[in-house]
């Protein structure tokens, strides 16, 4: 069995020969200490060609399996709407969304050696809604020949070693508490006044759709897509999930399924309480699964409540403690064990919090411990 097929049965949650332990990089997600000067261009342009440089920094570290990120070889564009962004201060950046019902305003924030953060969201009142529907019913699919191409030369590279997967749209849900509005107005714009919500949330996903559709068309190559949530109870509710995402997860899941292709959830945080709702779903399993002391659920624990068909991809560095090579050991060892318990279970092996020298030590753990039991 290739990697490439084996990472593919553990993510459908068939029968896979061993662990798959994947390299990770991600723009601001990257050790910055101790970096070897062979890979200094791989995690300081890790935002541009980021598969070419994951594979890179695998074979470094000597990586049998690869799970690499490509971009959606298509996307959704306006001939009616218009988005400019400008500078009103050092550090401050004002986005204006243009409609033929009115403008929606974001601004963004950064401060010297920190990712920029949203301060001020489009939809602040129900009075925008009207606005941000505008925007998505003039939205239509166009296709991405240049990206399309770099998707097929990363296949190329890839070879037997990796699948490919596309992060894309969340749920409209999702979107909206993510990118469009702030919880504390979207909950009570949904209180408020449900039936303008619902035709918000059903326009959305009408184009989300069609862009699932067109990138399927476009891209055959990609062995799976990634809707973005960033799920987690902190932000909502199971009732929530389970009124307005359920339904549209298993249409696009059985979208995805039809053509050959696997759905992920990404749902870094703690989702616990989601898992029971996450089981009337057909998607093929959670991604960035996050387990204790980060998380609120462990792999073995989380397959109880999930039941069998749903993998879970996580961080195999996350709720490490300390780096030396004790702790190492201990945290791996214990991750490996919940896993194979679990089933099913990809890591990845990256994130800013660790020293090159640990990440190159989990990764060596890993690769003694993925296909033999402990002790």
């Amino acid at each position: 069995m290739s990697p490439r097929e084996n990472l593919l049965q553990t993510l459908r949650c068939e029968k896979p020969q061993w662990i798959p332990v994947c390299p990770y990089l991600f723009s601001n997600e990257n050790p910055v200490r101790g970096v070897p000067e062979a890979l200094g261009e791989v995690f300081r342009l890790s935002s541009g060609a980021l598969a070419g440089n994951i594979l890179k920094l695998g074979e470094y570290l000597g990586a049998d399996d690869y799970l690499l990120p490509v971009p959606a070889p298509a996307d959704l564009v306006s001939d009616t709407c218009s988005v400019e962004t400008r500078e009103a201060e050092k550090g401050k950046f004002i986005k204006i969304l243009s409609t033929p019902k009115g403008q929606l305003r974001q601004i963004s924030e950064a401060m010297p050696g920190y990712p920029g953060m949203v301060t001020e969201r489009y939809v602040k009142a129900l009075a925008d809604v009207p606005k941000l529907i505008e925007y998505f019913n003039s939205l239509r699919v166009r296709a991405a020949p240049e990206t399309v191409k770099k998707i097929q030369d990363v296949k190329k590279m890839a070879g037997g070693r990796g699948a490919l997967f596309c992060r894309t749209n969340g749920t409209p849900l999702g979107m909206c508490y993510r990118v469009y509005s702030d919880i504390t107005n979207l909950i009570y714009m949904i209180a408020d006044e449900p039936g303008t919500m619902k035709e918000l949330f059903d326009c959305m996903e009408e184009k989300y759709f069609k862009l699932y559709e067109g990138m399927l068309r476009a891209a055959p190559e990609i062995d799976a897509f990634f809707g973005m949530d960033d799920t987690s109870t902190t932000l909502i509710s199971p009732d929530m999930f389970d009124s307005f995402n359920v339904e549209l997860i298993n249409r696009r899941a059985d979208l995805c399924h039809a053509n050959g292709k696997i759905y992920m959830h990404h749902s870094c945080g703690l989702i616990r309480g989601l898992l029971p709702v996450y089981r009337k779903t057909r998607m093929n399993g959670v991604d960035a699964f996050i387990a204790p002391p980060v998380g609120n659920v462990g792999y073995a624990e989380g397959r109880e409540i999930l039941g069998p068909g749903y993998s879970m991809i996580a961080g195999l560095a996350n709720g490490l403690g300390a780096m030396d090579e004790d702790a190492i050991r201990r945290h791996v060892a214990r991750r490996f064990k919940d896993a194979r318990r679990a089933g099913n279970v990809v890591f990845y092996v990256g994130g800013a919090h660790l020293s090159f020298a640990a990440l190159e030590m989990i990764f060596a753990e890993a690769r003694k411990l993925k296909t033999r039991k402990e002790s």
